[in-house]
């Protein structure tokens, strides 16, 4: 008898959403919590968020389907140098401009790469992958529109405080996403018959 993979036996796509939530919210969450929110600390929370992305995004890319374009690993890559660049940044100029611009830098083109994977497929059959495409869609706008804003915006609190903003609206996305893509678990017990 030959074993078959079940649902607790590796990774499934399901699997990347959920990777994808913990650095957010792990980011988000304690963020209002923090009095000062200056741009070392927006610094601070972009390496961390970029940092865990990067490590979600490496671990889960051959979740994706390989018409997807690959871009988890462009992701994962570029999301890896940011978080490189933000930590230089707090440490030897943490300042708005450094903030807004780092921001900008990473979302801008994080988000084009991920709605492109959307893109190829969106014409996709299989109604779970469909949904996680989908997912990619709304994420990748919403960096895109982070990357925007940032582009802009130079005030520390305002800055600091979108970070997290972004992070816990990505985290919780994501989460509900792994959720409601996680298939339904089969039961070990017998039906039993009212008749």
């Amino acid at each position: 008898m030959t074993e078959t993979s079940g649902p607790s036996q590796g990774l499934h796509p399901w699997h990347l959403p959920a990777m994808r939530a913990v650095p957010a919210l792990v980011v988000g969450l304690p963020l209002p919590f923090v009095q000062l929110h200056s741009a070392l600390v927006g610094l601070i929370a972009l390496a961390v968020l970029l940092a865990g992305t990067a490590v979600a995004l490496w671990l889960g890319r051959r979740l994706v389907p390989a018409a997807a374009g690959g871009w988890p690993t462009l992701v994962a890559a570029w999301s890896a140098v940011m978080a490189v660049v933000a930590a230089v940044l707090a440490v030897a100029l943490p300042t708005e401009t450094a903030l807004g611009l780092a921001v900008a830098a990473w979302a801008l083109p994080a988000g084009a790469l991920e709605l492109s994977g959307w893109w190829r497929m969106r014409e996709e059959r299989d109604a779970r992958t469909l949904r996680l495409a989908r997912d990619w869609r709304a994420v990748a706008v919403l960096t895109i529109v982070l990357g925007i804003v940032f582009a802009f915006t130079r005030d520390a609190v305002t800055l600091t405080g979108l970070i997290g903003a972004y992070a816990v609206i990505v985290g919780v996305y994501l989460a509900l996403a792994a959720l409601s893509a996680r298939p339904a678990r089969a039961t070990t017990e017998p039906e039993r018959s009212d008749a």
